[in-house]
């Protein structure tokens, strides 16, 4: 617990970990949302800093990205966690790349699945990787990851065709 930077704060009310969460604020976020709303910047240039700041490169044009077939292993639990993976940084991208420049644009169907699929698959990981033995195997052989590449899938068709 800390105390948070966000409001006046005595005493600690912020939890730290994968997120942030403010219990007498309630600012809560990931990494890029800590320093967007620290900094006060867009989501964008949030990303931008910490790829500065951590001397990381990328790339500014997001329509040329390419995603990469996740390799096949032997290990069920790498591959799924690589297709965790793949899908979270296919929804990252999504969700900046997408982003409506102003409160009159229409939401585009990647950013809208963006927001709805971002969480899901950050939970699904973190079961993966911090979960019981139990959880772990129910997630192995469980058709959620199956329904949610599938529902991925189909948000790529959308994003090819436009």
């Amino acid at each position: 617990m800390i105390c948070c930077p966000f409001h006046a704060d005595r005493n600690p009310s912020m939890k730290v970990d994968f997120r942030f969460h403010c219990f007498g604020c309630g600012a809560d976020g990931d990494v890029i949302d800590f320093v967007a709303k620290l900094f006060q910047l867009s989501l964008r240039q949030a990303v931008e800093k910490l790829a500065a700041d951590f001397g990381l490169s990328g790339t500014d044009d997001f329509s040329r990205i390419r995603y990469k077939l996740v390799e096949k292993s032997s290990n069920p639990k790498e591959q799924l966690y690589k297709i965790l993976c793949s899908y979270r940084s296919l929804l990252a991208n999504w969700r900046m790349a997408y982003a409506p420049k102003n409160q009159e644009a229409s939401l585009h169907p990647c950013f809208v699945a963006s927001l709805h699929y971002a969480d899901r698959v950050q939970y699904l990981l973190d079961i993966l990787l911090q979960g019981s033995p139990n959880e772990k195997q129910q997630l192995l052989n469980g058709k959620e990851v199956t329904a949610l590449g599938k529902a991925i899938e189909r948000y790529k068709e959308t994003e090819a065709a436009t």
